[in-house]
């Protein structure tokens, strides 16, 4: 597909910075919209202020978000191809006895997570938690023993690791994962004609193995590839 001409409409596509998998679903969403023939630019924003600014119009598109916003807001319409994967694990410390992941541990041993992240939450229903800001915090009250295993998105902990070259030999992710839920594109309903165009995109970039991983056991539509 060739380059969009100069003429035509740039859609304008909100995004969390400080989210690492908005980070890495912005440039996704580039190479699909460019598959498409279709110019893109990126707005940052907050993150329930990106989901919103998409919902009243403001911007044209949203980042990555689960199945079924479209049910609590009738002017998203999903891209029913999957863009990437939401993925949560249990961290522990390299000489932790802990060596596969359960439900069952959340009642016996202490546990450390992220406020707002919502499937942590979800799996922390009925328990016990120290709950800290930012992954900087978490990683720390491990390290200091405070806590037993820590719940993160993989993604935002890998990109803290990184920075952090010293605790990444002291730190063990557990199987299996905790969490694995597909994100998919999201557009205001003016731009419902842009669906067809850009799950087309996204599959046959899943079929050349244009990003390679492919991390839960199944899409949420019959529509998106299956892993």
């Amino acid at each position: 597909m060739g380059a969009p001409c100069a003429a035509q409409k740039t859609y304008r596509i909100s995004y969390s910075p400080e989210a690492e998998i908005h980070v890495l679903a912005q440039q996704r969403i580039k190479d699909v919209y460019e598959r498409a023939g279709l110019a893109v630019e990126f707005v940052p924003m907050p993150h329930k202020r990106s989901i919103h600014s998409v919902v009243d119009g403001t911007v044209d598109g949203e980042a990555g978000r689960i199945a079924g916003l479209e049910n609590k807001y009738p002017s998203l319409h999903r891209v029913k191809v999957k863009l990437i994967d939401l993925i949560g694990a249990a961290y522990v410390m390299e000489d932790s006895p802990l060596t596969r992941y359960s439900e069952e541990l959340l009642d016996t041993v202490r546990v450390g997570a992220i406020f707002g992240v919502q499937w942590s939450k979800n799996e922390l229903d009925g328990h016990s938690a120290e709950i800290v800001g930012d992954y900087y915090q978490l990683f720390g009250m491990l390290v200091e023993k405070r806590v037993d295993m820590v719940l993160g998105n993989t993604l935002s902990i890998e990109a803290v690791l990184r920075k952090e070259e010293n605790r990444r030999h002291h730190l063990r992710k557990l199987k299996p994962l905790v969490f694995c839920e597909p994100l998919y594109h999201y557009v205001n309903e003016k731009n419902a004609h842009l669906v067809p165009l850009l799950e087309k995109a996204l599959r046959e970039l899943w079929e050349e193995d244009r990003w390679g991983e492919r991390f839960c056991v199944q899409d949420k539509t019959d529509s998106a590839p299956k892993n």
